[in-house]
């Protein structure tokens, strides 16, 4: 079940970006990506160290596919008059589109060149452009501007989701590592 008031939230502007910090901070959500996952072994990635949350792998690949649906969001909020725009629960895809078993090499680059693309196409943008509307099917009117935000928004959530498993990873290593031996261990 989508959770809509997250959607919302994340979609709130509250006019503290200007365009330019705006499309700063959407073109260097792919830097703060790749530096989250930097590093990371596939033992790493596919790990689920927080008890019932996704891996490492499983939200990169969560992210790479609710980019290509932000992306074709704004792109026809520019182009069309009011389109309609069909919420998608991307928490549904794990299972069924086997994220376990992606290549996070793909699913980055995904990521990387759907954000180049979107990032030229909204550089163009008119100022007027910024404020057209579309019509989200959950949560209402929006506007490409608020899309925007969003795309920021979501991909700075999920950030912070990878930065906390790789310390659950880094904590239980090092309790691995500092446990006394049993006398069995000699």
């Amino acid at each position: 079940m989508t959770d809509v008031n997250a959607i919302r939230a994340a979609q709130q502007d509250d006019g503290s970006f200007s365009t330019a910090d705006l499309m700063t901070a959407y073109e260097d959500g792919v830097k703060e990506l790749l530096t989250a996952v930097s590093g990371t072994s596939l033992d790493e990635l596919r790990a689920r160290p927080i008890p019932g949350k996704w891996s490492t792998l499983e939200v990169v690949c969560h992210i790479a596919d609710c980019e290509q649906f932000l992306a074709d969001r704004m792109k026809r909020t520019m182009g069309m008059d009011r389109p309609l725009l069909m919420g998608a629960d991307g928490f549904r895809y794990p299972d069924p589109l086997g994220y376990q078993q992606h290549d996070l090499d793909e699913e980055l680059r995904l990521v990387e060149i759907t954000r180049q693309q979107m990032t030229r196409v909204l550089r163009g943008a008119t100022a007027d452009a910024w404020e057209r509307t579309a019509v989200h099917s959950e949560t209402g009117l929006i506007t490409l501007r608020q899309l925007a935000i969003h795309a920021v928004n979501h991909l700075r959530h999920h950030v912070r989701f990878i930065e906390e498993k790789r310390q659950a990873i880094s904590s239980t290593a090092v309790r691995v590592l500092h446990t006394p031996a049993s006398p069995v261990d000699g």
